[in-house]
């Protein structure tokens, strides 16, 4: 079934909605932490680890929920109309600075933050359930995936390109953070409500009964296809998103180029959404694993040439060579996306009952598990080479540890999802096997 453009565009502002919200997390919530509400590096590294062990429990609970529920909109719709709306009034409150103790100032940015991840995953779960949901061609799934991906990548321009230079605006950092932050959340909410809108679940099965949870349990064990795109996503999104988490800090201090923060995002994020367009384009010639091989091992490449060849003090020949990396970036990251969509058939056909919820939690869970312990790594390499905000001249163990978590980690974490991923036997083949078993059984 061919999808219209429109349908298409729309979801992908579905996770241009979502990734307002998040990037505005990854990009600027540990710097705001330890930089302007005066956390310590440790304290803000601990805070983001924390909400991942409380996501342990709320993410496949919120897959659980969304897989048995049934309305005229169908599964999980319902969920993204109802959801936006708490959710920007969460990410508000987590850029705001009360003055409290070191202890009081702590609880609170773990209380908020906490807060929206769990409303955040009752959005985002939803969200990426609906590929399998909408269409059962896996062309137009990997078309989809690549809609998604330019939909997160607009998202996460218009927060590098609009927070800083808005927040600039403002008499201090302290009162422009949340406006700015309003500001983008209300934007991410309209195409929430699009999202809803011009969408449909085509393919989503209510429930004839309730199926237990032990049987999801026994579901999710055994859908091997799953556990290897799990793992590499792990090590992929460790990957992206210390090196993200740390973009901030590496500009200001290793470039000495805070002035040019946002032209320089913005060049990265439009190198992976190239990525991304191009990898649609050749998505006929190759199986999904080789293009996402393909697109980690570009990276990888590129950081450990920058790392032990070029370095950083050349910015115009750091800019080309990670040009490469970036576009790589972009390809793995749809593909990851689109083979996670393939392995909700594989659980039907081992099953007999269709999990888009319950599969998806599992992937958003890895995507934030990862957040936390890239922010608990950062934080603790920060306290650990005496890094002190706001100080012009860091040490040179602070500049070296901020080299070291954007180049040596993402190419150690992408060169483990490459091994992964190689060892991945399920190609095309064996899933229009499993599509035309599937059919059969419908017919």
């Amino acid at each position: 079934m061919k999808l219209s453009f429109r349908s298409k565009l729309f979801y992908g502002g579905g996770d241009f909605a979502i990734n307002i919200m998040w990037q505005l997390t990854v990009f600027y919530l540990l710097f705001f932490y330890t930089d302007i509400f005066g956390l310590s590096p440790a304290s803000a590294g601990l805070v983001f680890f924390l909400a991942k062990i409380w996501d342990a429990f709320t993410d496949p609970i919120m897959g659980y929920i969304a897989d048995n529920t049934s309305t005229r909109w169908g599964k999980f719709r319902p969920y993204i109309l109802f959801g936006s709306v708490p959710a920007l009034i969460m990410i508000i409150l987590c850029f705001t600075s009360p003055d409290l103790s070191q202890t009081g100032k702590f609880y609170w940015a773990l209380f908020t933050y906490i807060t929206f991840t769990t409303l955040y995953t009752i959005i985002a779960i939803p969200v990426g359930s609906l590929i399998p949901a909408m269409t059962q061609d896996r062309d137009e799934r990997t078309s989809l995936a690549s809609f998604r991906y330019l939909g997160a990548s607009s998202g996460s321009i218009a927060v590098a390109v609009l927070t800083l230079p808005l927040v600039g605006l403002f008499s201090s950092p302290q009162f422009g953070f949340p406006i700015v932050v309003g500001c983008l959340a209300v934007l991410g909410a309209i195409f929430a409500f699009l999202c809803f809108f011009n969408t449909k679940e085509v393919y989503s099965k209510p429930y004839e009964e309730i199926i237990g949870i032990k049987k999801v349990t026994k579901m999710v064990l055994n859908n091997y296809p799953l556990h290897f795109v799990i793992l590499a996503l792990l090590t992929t999104w460790v990957a992206n998103n210390i090196k993200q988490l740390t973009v901030v800090y590496f500009v200001k201090y290793n470039l000495q180029l805070e002035a040019y923060f946002s032209p320089i995002l913005l060049g990265v994020i439009l190198q992976i959404m190239f990525g991304a367009y191009l990898v649609n384009l050749i998505k006929h010639r190759f199986e999904k694993k080789t293009l996402f091989m393909i697109g980690t091992s570009l990276y990888v490449i590129t950081d450990l040439i920058i790392y032990y060849i070029t370095g950083y003090e050349n910015f115009w020949l750091l800019a080309f060579i990670g040009t490469f990396g970036f576009i790589g970036f972009g390809m793995a990251g749809v593909m990851t996306w689109s083979m996670i969509a393939d392995t909700i058939e594989y659980g039907e056909w081992k099953s007999g009952f269709r999990a888009e919820g319950i599969l998806n939690a599992a992937h958003v869970f890895v995507f934030k598990l990862s957040v936390g312990f890239s922010a608990w790594l950062a934080g603790v390499i920060l306290e650990s080479t005496d890094y002190v905000a706001n100080a012009i001249d860091q040490s040179p163990e602070t500049l070296n540890g901020l080299f070291i978590m954007g180049y040596i980690f993402p190419a150690v974490a992408g060169t483990i999802a490459i091994i992964v991923t190689y060892f991945n036997k399920y190609d095309s083949n064996f899933y229009e096997r499993i599509f035309s078993e599937l059919k059969q059984r419908q017919s």
